[in-house]
């Protein structure tokens, strides 16, 4: 029986064909992969790479080796999968695309950007869909879905036009949602400009921001994803007088998942389901 400490960063070493780039996903240091190389040479009784130039190359036992190992370990994993239920982090503004899922816990994502990446370390989620996430060789990411910006007014109050000009979007008073992460307000961290404008209210999370519009004669933005909340409401929907950027949101998840097929199952039915 191979020791699973050793077997890891063969096969990392392997896939990779680099010490460097498999300590950086296995998050350990170069000295530590090497000396697990070594010693797993030592145990099997062969070379398992050999340096061609400036990089490594694995020998023909190795290929054979990994052949075997690679499959043995993710049928492992896959067992162990099997034990837990999938913890996904997804934003607010998503949530509601995600009905109850067997097996899956929706958890609101963190604001702490430090927080995220360390749970995904820590195995304490195996998911994340969010944006703008840092990128590290440990982590794998893919597209998930976009969602714009729109403005929103309440009818009974106001008496805004299908779309809003510049002027009346400058002159009306706002209601503001600020990005804590960023430290921004969303509609000049996504229009990449610096509106001076009359804020009446900021606030920290989308539903309060439907609220506050609410009986008022306030404008904000809101996002394509919670348009029938604010519709809900009775809120009318206008087009800004500027373009905002989209946002582009990713599922973020550890390496050692890319070919687990419940993960694989999983990415696929929350990729499916966001952009229905």
């Amino acid at each position: 029986m191979f020791d699973l400490n050793l077997v890891k960063p063969f096969l990392s070493v392997y896939q990779q064909r680099s010490i460097t780039k498999a300590a950086e996903s296995l998050e350990l240091t170069q000295p530590a992969v090497s000396a697990a190389i070594k010693r797993f040479e030592v145990v099997v009784g062969y070379a398992l790479f050999v340096r061609v130039g400036r990089s490594i190359e694995p020998t023909s036992m190795a290929h054979k080796l990994a052949g075997q190992l690679s499959s043995a370990l993710e049928l492992m994993e896959g067992a162990v999968s099997r034990k837990r239920d999938f913890t996904v982090y997804i934003p607010a503004n998503l949530l509601h695309k995600l009905p109850m899922l067997n097996g899956v816990q929706l958890v609101e994502s963190p604001i702490s950007v430090d927080h995220i990446i360390e749970d995904i370390r820590l195995n304490r989620v195996d998911l994340v869909v969010d944006t703008g996430l840092p990128k590290q060789a440990s982590l794998e990411s893919e597209f998930a879905t976009t969602d714009r910006l729109l403005l929103m007014s309440d009818p009974e109050v106001s008496k805004f036009g299908e779309r809003i000009s510049m002027e009346e979007f400058l002159a009306a008073r706002h209601v503001t949602l600020k990005l804590l992460r960023q430290d921004t307000q969303i509609v000049d961290f996504l229009s990449e400009k610096s509106f001076t404008r009359d804020v009446a209210i900021e606030v920290r999370n989308l539903t309060n921001l439907m609220l506050a519009v609410k009986g008022t004669d306030y404008i904000a933005a809101v996002p394509v994803s919670m348009l029938h909340f604010a519709k809900a409401l009775g809120l009318q929907i206008h087009e800004p007088p500027f373009s905002m950027r989209p946002v582009e949101f990713e599922l973020v998840y550890h390496k050692k998942y890319q070919t687990n097929g419940q993960h694989q199952e999983l990415r696929e039915m929350i990729k499916e389901l966001l952009n229905n």
